[in-house]
């Protein structure tokens, strides 16, 4: 039987294929203040700027493409059952070929009804606007988790990492709460890895390194999984 290995994988990921992260120098946050464009607040603050920040972010997502470390995640399932939890709302992850993937923030290519949560629908048009209804005659907005919402799948990525047999982080800081404290819940007995070229300072002893960007970390972790379990 494969080993299962979870991947939670975050904005750092998704940074070398050129999509923009808010924490990042010259990132989002220095144009928008992250409590205008990502909190449940400002949809219904002001719609038409969420809607517009949205459609830009999902226009630059379609002319981007998977980067060697979105590839070769999805190569690992050749000799690990792989299961990807994502922060991140792009697709790379499967247009690079992964099979298994959780969103936990949402998807950038995805609608779902103001009144309903439950009805979602894949976009054909890459522009949202207001007066875009569902079914039941609400307006439709972005399927992204904002800041005071529920993470709708929180239970179903605790369930994955508490199962894994190997662990992985990459690209993500480890600040965004309820997703970083996954950690928490992985078992006490499996090996943890961390790929990120500014790592924190302070991280539990059992959690191994590696201090390189997403694409050449996964290459490392690649060598590290090969040797440890074939």
């Amino acid at each position: 039987m494969m080993k299962k290995l979870v991947i939670l994988s975050g904005a750092g990921i998704s940074a070398e294929s050129g999509i923009r992260t808010f924490r990042d120098m010259n990132g989002l946050w220095e144009e928008y203040d992250v409590m205008e464009v990502a909190s449940i607040q400002a949809w219904y603050k002001n719609p038409e700027l969420l809607l517009r920040f949205y459609n830009d972010r999902r226009k630059q997502m379609m002319t981007s493409q998977p980067n060697r470390g979105h590839l070769l995640l999805a190569e690992l399932e050749k000799n690990f059952d792989v299961r990807i939890i994502t922060q991140n709302v792009d697709d790379l992850h499967e247009r690079a070929g992964s099979s298994n993937v959780l969103h936990l923030h949402g998807e950038l290519k995805k609608a779902r009804s103001t009144k309903d949560p439950s009805l979602i629908y894949l976009l054909d048009d890459p522009e949202m606007k207001i007066g875009d209804h569902c079914e039941k005659g609400s307006q439709l907005r972005p399927h992204i988790v904002w800041f005071g919402e529920e993470v709708p799948e929180m239970d179903n990525a605790i369930k994955l990492t508490q199962s894994a047999d190997i662990f992985c982080i990459i690209g993500t800081s480890l600040n965004v709460y309820p997703a970083a404290g996954l950690i928490n819940y992985a078992p006490a007995t499996i090996p943890i890895f961390l790929i990120d070229p500014n790592p924190p300072a302070l991280l539990h002893q059992r959690i191994q390194v590696i201090a390189e960007k997403a694409g050449a970390g996964v290459a490392l972790l690649l060598e590290k999984l090969k040797d440890a379990f074939q």
